[in-house]
C-alpha cells in the first residue's frame, strides 16, 4: 500500500528534520478506516505507556473531513502534492518530503515532555490490507521537540 524511506537528517549542529519520498500505490476512500495512538515515555527510557490522546477509528475520508484541516497547514510546506482537507479519496501518489522541521504547534499545549511513540495504522476494510507508521520524538521543556 505504502512506501516509505522518510528518515532523519540534521540541517545544522542543534536542528533536525525529515526529508525522503513516501508512495502511495492505492487510491484510498471510504473502504479505509484509520487510527492514530500516543504512548508516552516521561522518563525518556523507552517504557512507554499508552496516552488517552487518540483518533479514532475513523474512516479516512472522515478523518480529511473532521481532522485534516487543523493540521494541513503544517504540512503542505514541506509535502506539497499532499490530500487537501475534504479531498476523498484521494488518488495514488508520489510525496516527497523536503527538510519538515517539525512545528510544537503541531501538538496540544497540555502535552507532556519526555519521549513520544505516535502510531499510525491504516487498513483498508474490504480488502484487509494493513499499513503501520511509528514515529517516535521527544517534547523538551521549551515546546520543541
Amino acid at each position: 500500500m505504502v512506501d516509505c524511506d522518510v528518515r532523519v537528517h540534521k540541517i545544522n549542529r542543534t536542528t533536525a528534520a525529515l526529508i525522503g519520498n513516501i508512495v502511495q500505490k492505492v487510491d484510498i476512500g471510504g473502504s479505509y478506516s484509520a487510527l492514530i495512538e500516543a504512548y508516552h515515555s516521561p522518563m525518556g527510557n523507552s517504557q512507554f505507556n499508552r496516552y488517552p490522546m487518540k483518533i479514532g477509528p475513523i474512516s479516512m475520508c472522515e478523518f480529511l473531513n473532521d481532522y485534516w484541516g487543523d493540521y494541513y497547514g503544517y504540512v503542505v510546506q514541506f509535502i506539497e502534492n499532499i490530500a487537501k482537507p475534504g479531498e476523498c479519496p484521494f488518488t495514488a501518489r508520489s510525496y516527497q518530503v523536503k527538510d519538515w522541521i517539525m512545528d510544537s504547534r503541531l501538538l496540544p499545549p497540555y502535552v507532556s515532555t519526555g519521549l513520544w511513540r505516535m502510531m499510525w495504522s491504516a487498513w483498508d476494510n474490504q480488502t484487509g490490507d494493513v499499513f503501520t507508521t511509528e514515529i517516535v520524538f521527544k517534547v523538551y521543556d521549551d515546546g520543541h521537540f
